[in-house]
């Protein structure tokens, strides 16, 4: 019964910050006035409070929660690390970059998940790229998976040797996610990976991504390669993408040609 009062009156709070601060003039203290009560609540022996708390931070978004959320990405109640790290995400902090990129091998999905979507929402940092390209070497496989989906909300992505290595994981969700890392990239030097990927690797979806990317990024010089694929892959989907990849690639070459000056 305690648990179910603090609950409503943690809503009562978070109503009257939403609402008054939307309506009336308050005092510029307010946010923080009620963050702070809503942190001691992440503290509290309901989970459910913890959860609601976690929750109505990160609406709120006032930064001075920030350092309790990230330690609430610890909480033992899976539904509370979610939370938190939503809720860090909504906050922007750079801050939080390396405890949310530590939870991309939370053992909760979920988690990974709403961790690898807050480190895109995150203010970016060259340290945020770094702590996600090191989960690639983690020894389990669901782990590196949502690095490779925090690699992709990542505003820039380099072509690293972390990502190049990934190349070779023996998980072909990994592999995907690289290969579309690598498109993100926007360099030049990712067109022979993603056309190694397309003529080698034995999954079809790698391949796939592969073609895709490769008419996102490719040139010219791999039109013979997505032509192949385009006729002799095994896989429908590969010989679709790779069909469209020449398309875009030839379409773009024109309509470069199209551009430059006559002579």
């Amino acid at each position: 019964m305690r648990s179910y009062f603090r609950l409503q009156f943690l809503l009562w709070l978070l109503l009257c910050s939403l609402v008054y601060g939307c309506y009336v003039d308050t005092p510029s203290g307010a946010p923080e006035t009620v963050s702070r009560r809503l942190v001691e609540l992440l503290a509290d022996p309901d989970p459910d409070v913890r959860r609601t708390a976690a929750e109505a931070l990160g609406k709120i978004g006032h930064k001075s929660s920030n350092s309790s959320l990230i330690v609430a990405l610890d909480d033992p109640d899976a539904r509370v690390r979610e939370v938190a790290a939503l809720a860090l995400g909504r906050l922007g902090d750079g801050k939080s970059g390396m405890a949310l990129a530590g939870h991309l091998a939370d053992s909760d999905e979920p988690v990974r998940m709403a961790s690898a979507l807050a480190l895109g929402e995150i203010e970016f940092s060259a340290d945020h790229e770094v702590q996600t390209l090191a989960v690639l070497r983690h020894p389990q496989g669901f782990a590196r998976i949502a690095a490779t989906r925090a690699l992709l909300s990542l505003d820039t992505v380099s072509l690293s040797a972390d990502l190049i290595k990934a190349l070779r994981d023996p998980d072909a969700r990994v592999r995907q996610g690289v290969a579309a890392a690598l498109g993100e990239t926007g360099n030049s030097g990712a067109v022979s990976y993603l056309r190694s990927l397309l003529e080698t690797d034995m999954a079809a979806s790698v391949r796939a991504e592969a073609a895709f990317r490769l008419g996102q990024v490719g040139d010219n010089g791999v039109l013979a390669a997505l032509s192949r694929a385009a006729e002799a892959d095994p896989d429908m989907r590969v010989r679709g993408w790779a069909r469209w990849a020449v398309q875009q690639i030839t379409l773009s070459h024109v309509s470069g040609s199209e551009r430059q000056p006559s002579q």
